[in-house]
């Protein structure tokens, strides 16, 4: 057998458990649990045999989806979902002997794509109460910092990273990226992709994974300043992004209605659980996403199982930095919602 880089060898592998959830109501992903609208599934099925058979164009969509994002194409680069997105600029940015800092408990995509590429990674724990270190940070950012990861809202926190603190960052890492990722920025109504032509170290990732269910689809996509995108894509794949995403994406922020009242229905569901979770006494942090963490202590592997036999399906926490005892619960439909409310009363 060849070895792999050593790199690779010393990484642990990342194996979320997406087998076998068919049949389940999917509270584990944080997955839009409609799916995408009914113009979306249309659109795809009558995706004629020429588009297949050809490779992708994408000059039209970028400019539909730079308009939709009211932003210029060239701040505009589509990616393969938001795990290509982050491997791209670790890859064009990152030399090995160089920094990356990463604020956990976080998505775990970003260590992941660091491991494989062989850089430096700095971990730094978020607070005792999961709010984000602003201070440590800062504290940490030295001349090898290149990269440094912010997710806001957090996932599996939920928690928001406020403006000024980003703004703080990027002004003392002015040498370095600021990655921030923005999957959840439906959710939480905020987004700096106003500040890219401001600080020009900034470089965003979103996604139509969430709000607009698509995950299946694997549709990503960075904005920056002009020169940051020329320079990612020069080093991105020809191909990456498939017709059939772009499709569906193009139908999507065409009938973007779909989506904001996807959100909508999805905070109302947050209502629902917050009442209950308050009304059993059971500890949760505030989330500005489309799922809560929820403190269950002892009990989390026994509510997790019991919740699996019901036929509901929520992510445990248990194994990442300071969530011993969490369980992450995606906000699905109020009907959803209402199943699962019953499903814990009987668990607990």
């Amino acid at each position: 057998m060849i070895k792999p880089k050593k790199s690779v060898q010393m990484m642990q592998p990342y194996n979320p458990p997406l087998e076998g959830r068919k049949g389940y109501i999917r509270l584990d992903f944080n997955e839009n649990t409609s799916g995408p609208g009914r113009n979306v599934v249309k659109a795809v099925g009558k995706t004629k045999a020429l588009d297949l058979c050809t490779y992708p164009e994408y000059s039209d969509f970028r400019k539909r989806l730079a308009a939709f994002l009211k932003i210029l194409p060239s701040e505009l680069l589509i990616t393969n979902a938001s795990d290509e997105a982050i491997k791209l600029v670790i890859d064009t940015y990152m030399e090995k002997d160089e920094e990356i800092i990463i604020p956990v408990p976080t998505f775990p995509l970003f260590k992941f794509y660091s491991q494989v590429a062989g850089v430096r990674i700095k971990e730094i724990l978020y607070n005792k109460d999961l709010s984000f270190p602003k201070e440590k940070i800062l504290e940490s950012i030295g001349k090898k910092t290149k990269i440094m990861v912010i997710v806001n809202p957090n996932s599996p926190t939920g928690t928001m990273v406020e403006e000024k603190d980003i703004v703080e960052i990027a002004r003392k890492a002015n040498h370095s990226i600021i990655l921030l990722d923005e999957a959840y920025c439906q959710f939480s109504g905020k987004s700096l992709k106003k500040l890219i032509n401001k600080y020009t170290n900034l470089v965003i990732i979103q996604t139509f994974s969430k709000a607009f269910g698509m995950a299946a689809l694997r549709l990503g996509y960075i904005i920056s300043n002009r020169n940051n995108i020329a320079v990612l894509k020069k080093a991105s794949s020809p191909y990456s992004v498939n017709t059939v995403a772009m499709i569906a994406a193009e139908e999507a922020v065409k009938n973007s209605d779909y989506a904001r009242l996807y959100v909508e229905e999805v905070k109302k569901s947050g209502v629902l659980l917050k009442k209950a979770l308050r009304e059993l006494k059971i500890r949760f942090i505030d989330s500005k996403t489309n799922f809560i963490l929820v403190d269950f202590g002892k009990k989390a592997d026994s509510v997790e199982k019991s919740l699996k036999k019901k036929g509901i399906l929520v992510r445990n926490q248990s194994e990442k930095p300071m969530l011993k005892g969490f369980i992450r619960i995606t906000f699905g439909t109020r009907a959803e919602t209402k199943k699962l409310i019953s499903a814990l009363r009987e668990a607990l």
